[in-house]
């Protein structure tokens, strides 16, 4: 498989793929591996970033990046998986012809704008102020869901089901756009309720 041709040409890719009897998942386990290390780097100068007691520094540091690479591959993993069974379920519902592995190899290959993601958030990340961490940052929020990067994904992930499954862009267009509004919804109202309970502690820690 020329995998450049996932960058340049989607549409004939996705149609080469589809032309195989198998699919080999050790590229989607990869694109879960790179993102769980990239963001073990996010978390390590997110720690440096906090300006903590050089004797505490290190282990912080590691905590962070350990807890933040295997909450990472065990999301991403999780949400590949959730993904592809909704995807499969509901494109076999509309006609199409295909299996959980497909949805799986389709969806996990089409995390790999995560990695350009990661890697640019790696050379601009911001310095975590800790006296703001209560308030909610909806530029941040919004340019987390609204970027081009997930717009690609979801692209992708279009054009890689509908050929896959046979189904139209339209109709394939459907669960991929409307589990990503829905995830949005919750990411949001978890992320209100966790300030709120934040915010509702800030006094007694003042005190």
């Amino acid at each position: 498989m020329n995998y450049l041709n996932l960058l340049i040409n989607p549409v004939k890719f996705f149609k080469q793929a589809a032309e195989k009897e198998k699919q080999s998942l050790l590229i989607p386990i990869l694109i879960i591996a790179i993102i769980g290390g990239l963001t073990g780097v996010i978390a390590a100068n997110t720690a440096i970033s906090m300006e903590l007691p050089a004797d505490q520094m290190g282990m912080i540091k590691m905590i962070s990046i350990v807890t933040a690479v295997i909450f990472t591959i065990i999301g991403v993993s999780v949400g590949m998986v959730v993904k592809a069974a909704i995807f499969n379920l509901v494109l076999k519902k509309m006609g199409g012809e295909g299996s959980f592995k497909t949805a799986f190899y389709v969806v996990g290959l089409n995390y790999f704008p995560k990695i350009f993601q990661s890697v640019l958030n790696i050379f601009f990340q911001k310095p975590v102020d800790i006296t703001k961490v209560y308030e909610m940052d909806w530029i941040a929020f919004l340019g987390g869901i609204i970027n081009v990067f997930n717009i690609w994904q979801i692209v992708l992930t279009i054009i890689g089901l509908a050929i896959f499954y046979g189904v139209s862009y339209k109709k394939t267009a459907i669960p991929v756009i409307g589990l990503e509004v829905v995830a949005a919804g919750l990411s949001l109202g978890l992320s209100l309720i966790s300030l709120n309970s934040v915010a509702g502690l800030q006094p007694t820690a003042i005190s």
